[in-house]
């Protein structure tokens, strides 16, 4: 069953533009994870609900049932988690006891304990507790992770899987694609320049199905780039790299503010790479040409180049590889 389609969604503020291109569909029990900033995720957020409508574009919901947690959302600090959650079971009419899903949020331990009291993870599993009781369909999520130990992460993700196997769909934004990787199937990155782009993902030894194998059925002029994270490996298009630096003799992919390790030598990068428009600008750096927005000239024999959309950062470029560069994108 889908819950809600968005097509060609676009939004401004101010006539800025803070999100556009957005096309997704979520589905029941859908677990989708979205790398976007604050500020794109709050906007986002409100599109989903209502809230805001879209500068142009079209949002279709098939239900009502949606309620959101931002990260900076309080609890009454000053109520017990039982008395807390027994109000909102009063509100939302609840009919169960909620001592039956005590153990499910695993919040035995401080069930009469003040919230004010609670750790950074127990507050997380009390919001999402009183989150189920109103029986949502669609839960947006901000960032739940982004203090949490890693006893609190594991306890969160179990109470998401409960949530999940009762038909609850669930969509987290966070700034933090390794958080992402631990809550969701599906993950998307926003950009601001091509709007939303699915990131692939495969489970680790994961082989491709023989019968597409023996088919022939395998894609021509394909190529992207592996990391691994956890148990996962993530694959990267070109598009979406901005840059890859040699730390400590390992290729790392720069990603927004992210690094991702992989596994290939920057002399095998760059053999792959260089169709898709990289560039070797410095003999620790390739770039992608179409994130580079400016050449700037600190004295004769010193050149930076600075990507699109964060100026903080700067690449150098050797002085011999730019006639290089001058001659490959003709200026």
């Amino acid at each position: 069953m889908t819950l809600m389609t968005l097509e060609n969604v676009m939004k401004q503020e101010n006539n800025r533009t803070i999100l556009k291109d957005i096309h997704l569909i979520i589905k029941e029990k859908s677990q989708i994870g979205i790398k976007m900033t604050n500020k794109e995720s709050i906007v986002f957020f409100k599109l989903l609900t209502g809230e805001l409508t879209p500068t142009s574009g079209i949002i279709e919901k098939e239900t009502s049932r949606i309620l959101t947690e931002f990260t900076e959302d309080g609890l009454y600090e000053d109520l017990t988690v039982s008395s807390y959650l027994h109000a909102f079971k009063k509100i939302a009419d609840f009919e169960k006891p909620l001592e039956e899903f005590i153990g499910i949020f695993s919040l035995s331990d401080v069930w009469n304990t003040k919230i004010s009291r609670l750790s950074f993870d127990q507050k997380k599993r009390v919001s999402l507790f009183r989150m189920s009781l109103f029986s949502p369909e669609l839960l947006l999520i901000q960032s739940p992770l982004s203090h949490s130990t890693i006893e609190g992460t594991e306890l969160y993700i179990k109470a998401i899987e409960y949530l999940q196997s009762n038909d609850v769909a669930v969509l987290f934004t966070s700034h933090f694609l390794e958080e992402l990787l631990l809550l969701s199937h599906d993950i998307y990155r926003y950009n601001q320049f091509t709007g939303l782009e699915k990131t692939d993902l495969a489970q680790e030894n994961t082989a491709m199905p023989a019968d597409k194998t023996e088919t022939g059925m395998m894609p021509n002029h394909v190529y992207k780039v592996s990391s691994k994270s956890a148990d996962k490996t993530i694959f990267f298009s070109p598009d979406e790299i901005d840059f890859i630096e040699s730390i400590n003799s390992v290729s790392t992919l720069r990603i927004g503010e992210e690094y991702f390790p992989t596994d290939l030598t920057m002399n095998e990068l760059e053999d792959k790479l260089t169709n898709f428009g990289f560039f070797r600008c410095h003999r620790s750096y390739l770039v992608n040409l179409q994130r580079v927005s400016e050449l700037v000239s600190y004295s004769k024999n010193s050149y930076t180049l600075i990507l699109k959309g964060n100026s903080n950062v700067k690449l150098p470029i050797s002085r011999n590889r730019l006639e290089a560069m001058k001659a490959l994108i003709e200026f």
